[in-house]
């Protein structure tokens, strides 16, 4: 498995340690939210991750080169594994596990989401590599 996406795109990695949002808190609906920036990731729709991004969170170039290096080394997704809500670094979580046609460890994406519902924070790596978390939920996930 190469290290591949741990990740060029460090300053969103940075930006999930950093932000003040909670999903259990949100007044949105942040599971489908946090689906729809997914599909937009998966099919390089770096300018709509861009426009419900808190300020500062990544450029459009960088969503674009994460969009490009998952189609690019892990291929398409063919299933989801899981979805859940997890504790890391006071943020709640949305973790997606995913199956993809060109490699063979699940692919992890995560995103904090704000109040708001904006992108506060994303990472993506592959399974193997998650990083280390608080609790294994951290409740209900709409407000």
């Amino acid at each position: 498995m190469k290290p591949w996406i741990v990740l060029a795109f460090a300053t969103a990695t940075a930006s999930l340690a950093s932000t003040g949002a909670h999903a259990q808190d949100a007044p949105v609906d942040s599971l489908a939210l946090a689906r729809q920036y997914t599909d937009w990731l998966l099919i390089g729709q770096a300018d709509s991750l861009l426009a419900h991004s808190v300020e500062g969170t990544s450029t459009r170039d960088e969503y674009a080169d994460l969009s490009r290096l998952i189609a690019e080394r892990a291929g398409f997704e063919l299933e989801v594994s899981e979805e859940t809500w997890k504790l890391r670094n006071g943020d709640c979580q949305y973790w997606r596990t995913s199956q993809f046609s060109a490699i063979d460890e699940p692919l992890l994406i995560r995103w904090v989401i704000d109040r708001e519902g904006r992108i506060a924070g994303i990472g993506a790596g592959p399974l193997s590599q998650a990083p280390e978390i608080e609790s294994e939920t951290c409740g209900a996930p709409t407000g």
